[in-house]
């Protein structure tokens, strides 16, 4: 094959990436996951899909399938922005987007919605570059000299433990914090009963479709519900300020995004808002709801890259696209010599920087275009047509059993709501069929 034609099959690809990534991000409810399960499935169209734009790659099934997985990181890549504007406006959130309906809702009701979504860009943006820039340390890190995952995976359930405690001690502060400390372990408890039900019961849902259901409930719904209760008129004037410029707590909040979401890439368990949430306590100073916009958009965009790295690096995938790369490009090149990292993944890396680049600005200017219209709008009605939007694609996606199952996270999901302790407690719904799956017999082979 021509480098001429590599390129183009490339740019193509990830053009096609992003928008597929568009598309999951901005309908609630969609996931990378869902076109990862959607390519894998249909590969043979794919193949001659891409024949047929560039007949080159027709006789090169590996290079075919590289080429998929750079559409497949691209569509990461862009989904992990645009998913911003869905969990800002309607409070559909996914696993990694979770936590950003709270700060996400407290900018929308203070008037700056575009702003939260454009914290979230900039946030991607430099999580993107700060991903790249820690490849070779990643590489370095946990495989020879140092090999700290085949050392730390001993100590998992260990670790999860302390996350859970690490939720928990946030909830420490001001009057009544013995109170709130012991609502939030409720919280916890009946999250962490849920997740076990859900997780490791019978599987009545689509194990790739599980989370959808699960996480609509938890998160979004109630939010929703709590928008039925709003007066016709009640959403303030959105500005529609420019941005200010870049500043050094941005990058510190980017950078400690990054380094969470480098976590999630390895790490078993630990979702992007977890991490996001971990990397902004310690802080000297309380997180405002924009520098945790621009931490959690690092963690999206950080993730869905070094995901495919772990991928290179341990031979382990820890999200769905990672697992279709696997799947499309059969057997990775190996990373010897952390100095000189294999075409292949400098190429994946390459089209999700490009998606994202691109991606940012774009998702930025759809932001400001919805608040624009957002204020003179019926709260009531639009939470009622997302609630219907949700139902529908749980329908679609889960069936009946998929909307019984988040009508049952809805009544768990607002009870920190109700008892007014923080919604990350929630995770435990993930973190402890987790760790029950780590320290169960062969638990921690299987890690």
């Amino acid at each position: 094959m021509t480098p001429l034609g590599l390129v183009l099959g490339f740019f193509i690809v990830t053009m096609l990436g992003l928008l597929a990534g568009a598309l999951t991000g901005l309908s609630p409810g969609l996931h990378v996951n869902n076109v990862a399960a959607l390519v894998l499935a249909t590969q043979a169209a794919w193949t001659g899909f891409l024949a047929a734009l560039v007949p080159e790659v027709s006789s090169e099934p590996e290079t075919i399938g590289l080429l998929l997985s750079c559409f497949l990181l691209a569509t990461a890549g862009s989904h992990a922005v645009f998913d911003f504007i869905p969990a800002v406006f309607l409070g559909a959130p996914t696993e990694d987007t979770a936590l950003a309906t709270l700060p996400g809702h407290r900018l929308l009701l203070v008037g700056q919605g575009a702003k939260a979504v454009a914290f979230a860009a900039r946030g991607a943006l430099l999580g993107t570059a700060f991903a790249v820039a820690a490849l070779v340390p990643l590489r370095l890190l946990l495989a020879d000299p140092i090999g700290l995952a085949d050392h730390f995976r001993p100590w998992t359930p260990i670790f999860l433990v302390c996350v859970l405690g690490a939720v928990l001690a946030s909830e420490w502060r001001g009057r009544g914090r013995v109170r709130r400390v012991l609502r939030a372990v409720w919280v916890q408890a009946l999250a962490a009963g849920l997740g076990i039900a859900v997780l490791r019961g019978p599987s009545l849902v689509d194990p790739d479709a599980v989370l959808f259901p699960l996480f609509s409930g938890l998160f979004g719904i109630p939010s929703l519900i709590v928008g039925l209760r709003a007066r016709p008129g009640s959403i303030p004037y959105q500005r529609l300020e420019p941005l200010r410029g870049l500043s050094r707590e941005d990058a510190r909040s980017a950078l400690r995004g990054t380094i969470a979401g480098a976590s999630v890439s390895w790490l078993p368990g630990l979702s992007g808002g977890a991490a996001a949430t971990l990397a902004s306590v310690g802080t000297r100073r309380t997180v405002g709801p924009s520098q945790f916009m621009v931490v959690l958009g690092a963690v999206s965009t950080s993730t869905a890259l070094l995901s495919v790295a772990v991928l290179f690096i341990i031979h382990r995938a820890r999200s769905g696209a990672a697992a279709a790369v696997r799947g499309l490009a059969g057997d990775l090149a190996p990373w010897p010599d952390a100095w000189a990292a294999p075409a292949s993944l400098l190429l994946l890396v390459m089209s999700a920087v490009l998606a994202t680049a691109i991606a940012a600005p774009l998702a930025a200017r759809i932001g400001r275009g919805v608040a624009k219209r957002w204020s003179r709008s019926n709260p009531r009605r639009i939470a009622a047509l997302s609630l219907l939007a949700v139902f529908v694609l749980l329908a679609v996606a889960t069936g009946p059993v998929g909307i019984a199952l988040a009508a049952l996270s809805t009544i768990v999901g607002l009870v920190p709501v109700a008892l007014r302790v923080r919604r990350v407690h929630l995770m435990a719904s993930l973190l402890i069929p987790v760790l029950l799956s780590y320290i169960g017999p062969g638990g921690l082979r299987k890690g």
